[in-house]
């Protein structure tokens, strides 16, 4: 009955505009992409619009098809990539460091208006690397999310962010340290709501558990 519930809210999700906000599903990269030595390019040509931040500080680099092993990091890939995108030709990656590389956090971020209809922002994460979801903020406030949907590739997570409509402010997506790392792809809002976290909410963090073992059980 849970499925089919949200089966239906997902047939009538109706996508807004971006309002101010660009390139949030990161196609704007402005190619060619040419990585220096280490694997780095320029943040304003992989992900036009955004501003990097690892461990805090801003960064003007991130990794393209590549990513770190246990630092904190944020990369872009494209179909070339051992780690295929989401949606399109390409998906950010965000990586926060693991518990042998100190406590880093990884964000991007840019500063727009949410459309004045919007009632919730949903976005695609990748299946491989739950349950490590990144933590959504808008002007500082963290935005709960909870699972609308998933396949073998991403679920699609989605969040309230009604109270927020209408206005300006900086949308951040972060990895934290130990506990966020994946895909991120497809950022939209919507003026359909979301189901509001709580026990449906820790059914999904259930199922992101389960799904995140059987994963593990397979590699």
């Amino acid at each position: 009955m849970l499925a089919l519930k949200l089966s239906l809210l997902l047939s009538t999700l109706g996508a807004l505009g971006q309002g101010t906000f660009m390139n949030l599903n990161f196609e704007g990269a402005i190619t060619p992409l040419v990585p220096d030595a280490n694997g780095y390019v320029p943040i304003t040509t992989a992900l036009p619009g955004w501003t990097g931040y690892v461990g805090g500080s801003q960064v003007s680099e991130v990794l393209y098809d590549d990513r770190n092993i246990d630092a904190a990091g944020i990369s872009l890939y494209d179909t070339a990539g051992s780690l295929q995108p989401l949606q399109g030709n390409y998906s950010a990656f965000l990586q926060g460091s693991s518990v042998f590389a100190g406590q880093q956090s990884a964000a991007i971020a840019q500063v727009g208006q949410i459309p004045s209809a919007a009632e919730s922002i949903q976005f695609l994460f990748s299946t491989s690397f739950l349950p490590f979801i990144p933590q959504v903020t808008f002007g500082g406030q963290t935005i709960p999310v909870v699972q609308l949907s998933s396949n073998a590739t991403y679920v699609t997570l989605g969040g309230n962010i009604s109270a927020f409509a209408g206005q300006t402010g900086e949308l951040r997506f972060t990895a934290l340290p130990q506990s966020g790392i994946g895909l991120l792809d497809n950022i939209q809002f919507s003026d359909v709501p979301t189901p509001e976290p709580g026990i449906f909410g820790l059914s999904v963090l259930g199922g992101l558990l389960a799904g995140w073992r059987v994963c593990r059980q397979q590699k």
